[in-house]
């Protein structure tokens, strides 16, 4: 497999999609947290760098999206899985290496988000919450992103042609509908406001249980649900709201094993005809 990846990795740095999607990271990250910053110290807030480090997060899936649509069916369309597979190369080291090099490609994406988004640290100062806060969100934020790498493959290995390419990015855009709305669900306050505007100005009135609000057992299935979907996890460490670290990290050890091994069994089976 190693000749594969070899292979793969010289398709990745002549490619002009994975340059063009790792600079619009690295120059996003960096513009966007100078200005967020920037607007803090205007406004004279004590805003500390993490509140704006964490903001595109979410973007790292769809650049891997994009990434893994265009370079996978660029293999379909050109024929090089076929030709791979009549030189002798098995089903099996085919797809791991792609996996790899897809999962290479949005570590590269994470590292120019992480390294943009420093822009902030000569105006705002390091991190509050320490280095090992600092740690957990980027753990947590790379554990999503190679749980986003094992889905987006699965997907443009498994399809082909030009509906793939949309397909897979469209997933992405599923994935972060789906937690975005299981997000607002959990965010429901448990009581409806004490404080009623008027035109007496404000008046306080008794709180009143609130009929949107979950819990028990279908509360810990949306937040055990939040943590199985990458953009939900995404959509933690932005709010810097990450509950259950380890079982998120579970969560895309899971998710990871589950598609890798899943696409293995399908791919071994697709007509590549």
């Amino acid at each position: 497999m190693s000749n594969l990846l070899r292979a793969n990795f010289y398709r990745m740095r002549r490619d002009q999609m994975f340059w063009c999607c790792m600079g619009t990271v690295l120059i996003c990250s960096a513009v966007f947290v100078f200005f967020w910053c920037r607007e803090a110290l205007l406004l004279g807030s004590e805003a500390a760098l993490e509140q704006y480090y964490f903001n595109m997060v979410m973007s790292l899936g769809f650049f891997t999206a994009i990434f893994a649509a265009m370079f996978l069916n660029a293999e379909y369309s050109e024929g090089t899985i076929r030709n791979k597979l009549a030189v002798g190369r098995t089903r099996r080291d085919i797809y791991l290496a792609h996996f790899l090099t897809v999962l290479t490609a949005s570590l590269f994406f994470a590292a120019a988000w992480l390294l943009g988004g420093c822009t902030g640290i000569p105006m705002l100062g390091p991190w509050r919450f320490g280095l090992g806060g600092l740690a957990l969100h980027v753990l947590i934020a790379v554990g999503s992103t190679v749980a986003f790498a094992a889905i987006f493959t699965f997907l443009g290995l498994l399809l082909s042609g030009r509906p793939a390419t949309v397909i897979v990015v469209l997933s992405w855009f599923a994935l972060l509908l789906g937690a975005s709305t299981i997000e607002n669900i959990l965010s429901e306050p448990e009581f409806s406001s004490g404080i009623l505007m008027t035109v007496d100005g404000m008046q306080m009135i008794n709180q009143e249980p609130n009929p949107r609000y979950v819990s028990g057992a279908l509360r810990t299935f949306y937040e055990f649900l939040r943590d199985v979907i990458p953009a939900g996890q995404a959509i933690q460490v932005q709010n810097l709201a990450v509950l259950h670290p380890l079982r998120a990290l579970l969560c895309d050890l899971g998710v990871t094993a589950a598609f890798t091994l899943g696409g293995l069994a399908l791919f071994a089976r697709k007509d590549l005809k």
